[in-house]
């Protein structure tokens, strides 16, 4: 078995399109959208992508700002995906807009740049990543099936 440096766990719920994402014993809801069968009620996993960077840029300028002693007030990001019209399994392009306060502009640039220079999210998503797939099909159990999940057999 292959040790991560971290690793979150999502299974399904007993209601169909919702599922329970799990990392360091904090929960969080999620749903497909509703082409897959989801209510789009909670997060949805493009906007939990979109929430990841945003995250780690606000995270980011925040800890760097300290660290330098700058006077930032606040940071705000607004993070967004165009699908590509000709592949749909990819998003054409993913726009991150940073907006500082109490900062001038060099010094927001600054903050910027060492969040894009040291961010992994932001890393990975700009220079994309190897992403491997492991598969483990193991016996039905009665104690894991619910409405969560169909069938075949028209359940």
């Amino acid at each position: 078995m292959t040790i991560h440096d971290d690793s979150v766990t999502v299974t399904t719920t007993r209601t169909a399109g919702r599922f329970l994402a799990e990392a360091r014993e904090q929960f969080l809801v999620t749903d497909s959208t509703g082409g897959r069968g989801g209510r789009s009620q909670a997060w949805l996993a493009g906007e939990l992508l979109l929430a990841s960077l945003g995250t780690c840029a606000v995270s980011s300028i925040t800890h760097f700002a300290r660290e330098e002693d700058a006077a930032l007030d606040d940071v705000e990001t607004t993070v967004g995906y165009t699908r590509d019209a000709t592949d749909p399994t990819r998003y054409e392009e993913v726009a991150l807009s940073v907006t500082t306060w109490g900062v001038d502009e060099d010094t927001a640039r600054r903050l910027t740049r060492l969040y894009t220079e040291n961010c992994p999210v932001y890393g990975t998503i700009s220079r994309g990543g190897t992403v491997t797939v492991a598969l483990h099909a193991l016996p039905g159990d009665p104690d894991r099936r619910g409405p969560g999940v169909g069938r075949a057999t028209g359940r």
